[in-house]
């Protein structure tokens, strides 16, 4: 028998209307950069994250897919049962209140933090078309030399228990330098029942915002999954920008010691980097055109162009809606932090007190 949806939930009408408009406000208001570094990013969103990270490492699945697919449940239970129609839209329109305020209140508000570029000793007048084709250079030589290398490992160990661990001591450095007065408690990428979309539309990863919990697309190739990892850690740490992740994770993996992390930055940032129409064969060691083939491959086996083309159309909104102006070109942008930010010695980003 179909009841209304009070009985089928718990929640009072005051209730769910509460929830629908702090849900709008959470959606749409823009809080200050300086709001979100002092109450946000290094006030209590620490606390979020290590709450998060005390228990959802032991779970051997990602609890974020068991709350996505308990939200998804709940509304077409309410579709289903819930009456009369106006009451039952009023409620679904309170979940979304509700996770709108989970979303924007628990990572969200990191969109509107301060970019790299006023907490660094960024330069615009460094990134021109000779420092680009400078990094070319500089990345295509590094892949040749880091490739034959990376080669000789076994490609399993890139996910070792001993591999994360040197790529989190050489990321952490990094997240500090740009402005987390805290240390983010990072684990290791679970499975996801988004897999499968991940793979068919070319998404290498995502961080679920509710419980800040790292996925990675399962065809990814061994040598994209050290870059791939930094980046998505780099969204639990409040970096929401694709760019800056981009930026943290290059140089994670360029500090790491791992030679096999050290050729993910590399061929990432070259992958990056405005490419030419033709490139000789003598440009790259076999190693690495052996790398670009198996992308080849691996993207025709499983990357589907229209829904691919569909889902970067929404996530192209999806940011321009949170204030990324250049949508998922945002992406590439990590050239223009390269070449505009100095490195110190320690290949850390140089701040403006330095």
């Amino acid at each position: 028998m179909r009841g209304s949806f009070a009985s089928f939930t718990g929640f009072t009408l005051p209730f769910d209307i509460a929830l629908i408009a702090l849900g709008a406000v959470a959606a749409l208001w823009h809080p200050s950069a300086d709001w979100v570094e002092g109450v946000f990013s290094n006030g209590y969103y620490p606390a979020w994250e290590h709450f998060w990270s005390s228990f959802t490492p032991a779970i051997p699945f990602s609890l974020g897919d068991a709350v996505v697919l308990a939200g998804v449940l709940i509304i077409l239970a309410a579709v289903v049962f819930a009456r009369p129609v106006w009451r039952m839209s009023i409620g679904v329109a309170a979940i979304a209140g509700l996770f709108a305020i989970w979303f924007y209140a628990g990572w969200g508000f990191g969109y509107d933090r301060a970019p790299l570029e006023t907490r660094t000793a960024y330069n615009g007048a460094r990134v021109n078309a000779a420092a680009i084709e400078a990094l070319r250079v500089r990345a295509i030589a590094q892949m040749n030399r880091m490739a034959p290398i990376a080669h000789a490992e076994d490609p399993d160990l890139v996910e070792s228990a001993p591999a994360l661990q040197h790529l989190r001591e050489s990321w952490y450095p990094v997240v500090a330098a740009l402005g987390d007065r805290w240390q983010p408690h990072v684990a290791p990428s679970k499975p996801t029942l988004a897999g499968w979309f991940m793979d068919k539309s070319g998404t290498s990863g995502f961080t679920n915002p509710f419980t800040l919990e790292t996925q990675l697309a399962p065809d990814l190739l061994w040598f994209e999954r050290p870059f791939s990892q930094a980046h998505e850690w780099s969204h639990v740490a409040g970096f929401n920008r694709e760019d800056e992740a981009n930026y943290i994770a290059l140089l994670a993996c360029l500090r790491d010691p791992d030679p096999a992390a050290q050729y993910s930055g590399w061929i990432e940032l070259f992958l990056y980097l405005p490419q030419q129409a033709r490139y000789p064969k003598s440009a790259f060691v076999p190693q690495v055109w052996q790398d670009f083939d198996a992308l080849r491959k691996r993207n025709a086996q499983f990357v589907n162009l229209n829904l691919s083309r569909f889902s970067w159309r929404v996530y192209n909104s999806y940011l321009k809606s949170n204030r990324i102006a250049s949508g998922v070109q945002n992406y590439d942008e990590v050239t223009r932090l390269l070449a505009g930010i100095p490195l110190d010695a320690r290949g850390l980003p140089a701040s403006l007190a330095r």
